[in-house]
């Protein structure tokens, strides 16, 4: 019996192909993006830093309102809420001004599809990691 496990080594136009077929995966990606951001720009809400990590500075604001929509936080980054959906019935009615004229889903899956190479640079180095634990 072999010791080798296989690794999944994903491509941007797997990752493009999640993004556009499936909710869920685009709330994970916002989630992710928002992780990657430097802990001051994720306080103010802004991109500060140009090191091709995290939102740009034309979704940082959007994006970060939705994550902290998804992770049930406020303001002031305290998780105070419950977790919500982008597909949640008031979701159009708060995050509303940050769509563009589109709806909630429609923007974040904008921002996740810009942010692409960022996703596949994740979920393979989540791939990698995860193969040498086991």
């Amino acid at each position: 019996m072999s010791d080798k496990t296989s690794i999944r080594i994903w491509t941007r136009e797997e990752i493009d192909h999640l993004l556009i077929e499936n909710d869920i995966a685009v709330m994970r990606a916002i989630v992710r993006l928002f992780q990657m951001q430097t802990a001051d720009e994720i306080s103010s809400a802004q991109t500060k830093h140009e090191n091709s990590v995290g939102f740009s500075s034309a979704d940082a604001k959007a994006g970060t309102r939705m994550a902290r929509w998804l992770l049930g936080m406020d303001d002031r980054n305290e998780v105070r809420y419950p977790p919500k959906d982008l597909r949640h019935p008031l979701c159009q009615r708060v995050l509303g001004r940050y769509t563009q004229g589109k709806t909630v889903m429609h923007r974040a899956r904008k921002i996740a599809l810009k942010h692409s190479r960022q996703l596949v640079d994740i979920a393979n180095r989540d791939s990698i990691k995860r193969s040498m634990i086991q």
